[in-house]
């Protein structure tokens, strides 16, 4: 090894001129690994260059931010419609409740019609059997 190579600090060996410049990456596009080491001047044109393969991966960085732009609405349709099936499912419960209470109001209702009909349809005769057994509980206080 030569002692004087040692020695020299590694910033004195970086040359500014052999460096390449980076490309912004402020903007919406992510980083890649290759970005401009080839000098544009030295950049190929036409349909396998350089220059239409950075133009692939622009188009496909978008394609991958719509496509996730897109997942993401449909995630928060899903969770939405699931919220409004819940809500639904919720409310027929409530109505199936509802119905189930109005057909037991109209059984008790049918059958209160039924005895007070049993009552209504007693012969005459029978009530005319009856009438002075009835007064005479009235009279002494007894009730039917």
């Amino acid at each position: 090894m030569n002692p004087s190579t040692t020695s020299v600090p590694f910033q004195s060996l970086v040359r500014p001129e052999l460096s390449l410049p980076r490309r912004d990456h402020s903007g919406s596009n992510p980083p890649m690994e290759s970005d401009n080491i080839v000098p544009r001047e030295r950049r190929k044109a036409g349909p396998y260059g350089t220059v239409a393969l950075q133009e692939a991966w622009d188009k496909l960085y978008r394609a991958r931010a719509i496509l996730e732009a897109e997942q993401a609405h449909l995630r928060d349709d899903r969770i939405a419609l699931q919220g409004e099936i819940e809500a639904l499912d919720m409310r027929e419960q409530t109505l199936a409740k509802r119905e189930w209470n109005i057909r037991e109001y109209e059984r008790l209702m049918a059958l209160e019609r039924a005895e007070a009909e049993d009552k209504a349809s007693e012969s005459t005769i029978s009530k005319l059997t009856r009438a002075p057994f009835d007064m005479a509980r009235s009279v002494f206080g007894q009730k039917k």
